[in-house]
């Protein structure tokens, strides 16, 4: 029964797929050692179906997989948005 539900879930996300407009979200933000340099630069993608709050230190998304994400830093990332 539970493969039967999955794959109706997975063919009404496919079917909407052709009626909504898909944005990529990539955001990146970077690591501070002790001293207040920047170690690192983390930079992630996503292919987003809707976008619920964007903000630079809070970002509340759905990804096109149907799973929601939330994003929160001390320090502001930075994010760019494009449309599919």
């Amino acid at each position: 029964m539970n493969k039967l539900i999955d794959m109706v879930k997975r063919a009404w996300l496919w079917l909407m797929s052709w009626f909504e407009c898909h944005k990529q979200l990539t955001v990146s933000y970077n690591k501070y050692n002790q001293e207040g340099e920047i170690i690192d630069t983390l930079t992630r993608t996503w292919e987003v179906r809707k976008i619920y709050q964007l903000g630079p230190k809070f970002i509340k998304f759905k990804t096109f997989d149907g799973n929601k994400v939330e994003l929160r830093t001390a320090t502001p990332m930075d994010y760019m948005t494009e449309e599919l």
